[in-house]
């Protein structure tokens, strides 16, 4: 028995002493994170949001906040069916894990074995071949959208005809030479699922995964029996001039249906995190579904040397000290969080129907995992990070316009708070130190923003989102080519337009609602994005014979212009 196992037994049997000697009192977290809960719904950003604590196998609390539909004042609930988003990715790698360990999949033959008809162009000289291991720890090199069933087509295709698409495709990086976040790897995965199987995705989750789970309260596509349950998901949706309105999700299902289109509640994912925690059979949930070495390997990060990562299906990372196994999911609307100490026997659950929003959802798990260590471990609870009061003229310092390599950023005094935006986002910085600040927003949590101060005392450098920002010289700032000019405007659906814009000499592409993009002219009309999202992937203008701007081609989509 290895170290981890044997600290884990000996935590286990510490547990089950303690609990012999009378029940804990979770009260007191419950009422702590209630006050948070509201706390959180006075700053509007999220509608409603449920929630799940699991602790050794058992369900401890399960509550609903706020509204579920907003417009017609229904509460959330334990209850309450969300789209999970990539959260799915989990359920698709222990499937996959399951026919491995039966011997119906190779983890790391080429894709091909299990997957005949699978192809994409792979323009790499001696490229190694791709295998499901890469595919499910996203070290395949491959395109993280599909021409049909993306993320930007609401056509509703098969995960079939969504891979028949990926065939006019080329592989963006070598295999295993770079960790690129891909929602094609894990639809490929699905199905080799579905071929090896002989069963639908969805009825081989059904028998082999929700089943036995008892997850009753979820399904991989809308039906009649969990529609009037379902929330309703809240978009901030781009505008085309900067700014964003604020929509309600459109409802369709996705053409990578094993990489992000789980509906479920709090307390069925309740039951999955549950059966992430141990081998044995504890509390008031089932078994296991894999060996606890094949579950041990699905924790370990993947085909890289670091201790956090991804490993098969699952973000391996750290909370206070402890090993976390996480995935967070975003699709239209829904923003969603779950997160497993499998040493400490720990989960949580948060999901939540507001879109583009893990900067506040993150928060409420942060905060529920530590009222829990303290409630079943006796931990401490961590201090909230020091904050020091900086004058507003030392504020001033800071403020500005900057750029990065991907982004930008206006900065900007608010009373004796700075604010501002990072490429369309909008944060709220708090100083930690003379010229450390954490920035947090809709997206941002506690990101550190590092300024860097010149003998005269000006400020024009700053270290944010692993970037360094430069501050604009207005005087030095590239004129823009006037063709450029003609790409400007929104492309594709209007619920997740892409919109050009020119900022800074330099043409940027707001994706998917979330960031703007720098974009890096390849030709005239071919614009490499830059790390993010999409990274190493390209937009491509289209235009008629005569010049007239018809579409642009990204994430392997045509996405038509649309009337400004």
């Amino acid at each position: 028995m290895g170290v981890a196992a044997i600290a884990a037994a000996m935590l286990l049997a510490a547990w089950a002493s303690a609990r012999a000697a009378g029940p804990i009192d979770y009260e007191p977290a419950k009422e702590c994170f209630a006050r948070a809960a509201a706390a959180e719904l006075e700053r509007g950003i999220l509608p409603g949001f449920s929630i799940a604590w699991v602790v050794d196998g058992e369900i401890v609390h399960a509550a609903g906040f706020g509204q579920a539909d907003w417009q017609r004042g229904v509460p959330a609930t334990t209850e309450t069916i969300y789209r999970a988003g990539s959260i799915s990715k989990m359920f698709s790698a222990v499937g996959a894990v399951q026919l491995a360990e039966k011997g119906l999949l190779d983890l790391d033959a080429p894709i091909q074995q299990a997957l005949p008809d699978f192809s994409i162009e792979v323009p790499f000289e001696r490229a190694a071949p791709i295998t499901i291991r890469q595919l499910l720890c996203h070290r395949s090199g491959m395109i993280r959208e599909a021409p049909l069933g993306g993320y930007l087509d609401s056509g509703q295709p098969t995960v079939e005809a969504t891979l028949q698409s990926v065939a006019a495709c080329a592989l963006v990086n070598p295999p295993n030479t770079k960790t690129r976040y891909s929602n094609v790897g894990p639809t490929i995965v699905g199905r080799a699922v579905e071929v090896q199987s002989g069963l639908s995705f969805a009825e081989y989750q059904g028998r082999n995964v929700l089943g036995p789970l008892g997850m009753t309260s979820s399904a991989w596509a809308m039906n009649a029996s969990l529609r009037p349950r379902l929330a309703k998901g809240r978009m901030r949706i781009a505008r085309g001039d900067g700014g964003y309105d604020f929509e309600v999700a459109p409802e369709f299902e996705l053409g990578t249906i094993p990489a992000g289109n789980l509906y479920t509640t709090a307390r069925d994912l309740a039951r999955f995190a549950a059966f992430l925690m141990s081998g044995e059979e504890s509390g008031e949930l089932v078994p296991p579904l894999v060996n606890p070495a094949s579950l041990e390997m699905m924790y370990t990060p993947q085909l890289i040397d670091e201790s956090t990562g991804f490993g098969l299906g699952f973000y391996v990372g750290e909370h206070g000290g402890h090993k976390t196994v996480r995935h967070n999911g975003a699709v239209y609307g829904f923003s969603s969080s779950l997160v497993v100490l499998p040493a400490e026997r720990i989960g949580v659950v948060v999901l939540s129907n507001c879109d583009i929003a893990s900067g506040r959802v993150m928060p409420l798990v942060d905060l529920a995992l530590d009222l829990l260590l303290k409630t079943v471990r006796s931990e401490t609870m961590p201090e909230a990070p020091k904050t020091i009061e900086l004058p507003s003229e030392e504020l001033a310092r800071f403020a500005g316009e900057y750029e990065s390599t991907s982004f930008w950023a206006r900065l900007e005094v608010d009373g004796n708070e700075l604010v501002g935006e990072l490429s369309g986002q909008p944060i709220r910085l708090t100083p930690t130190a003379p010229r450390k600040l954490l920035a947090n927003g809709r997206i941002m949590y506690r990101s550190p923003f590092e300024f860097e101060r010149n003998e005269d005392g000006s400020v024009n450098v700053f270290i944010a989102a692993g970037q360094r920002f430069d501050r604009v010289d207005k005087s030095k700032t590239p004129r823009a080519p006037e063709a450029w000019n003609a790409w400007v405007g929104k492309y594709g659906p209007p619920f997740i337009p892409l919109v050009i814009s020119i900022r800074h000499g330099h043409l940027y592409a707001t994706v998917e609602n979330e960031y703007d993009y720098r974009l890096t002219p390849l030709n005239r009309v071919t614009f490499m994005l830059p790390p993010g999202m999409y990274a190493d992937e390209q937009i491509v203008f289209q235009t008629d014979d005569g010049g007239k701007v018809l579409g642009a081609v990204m994430a392997n989509q045509y996405l038509p212009r649309r009337a400004q």
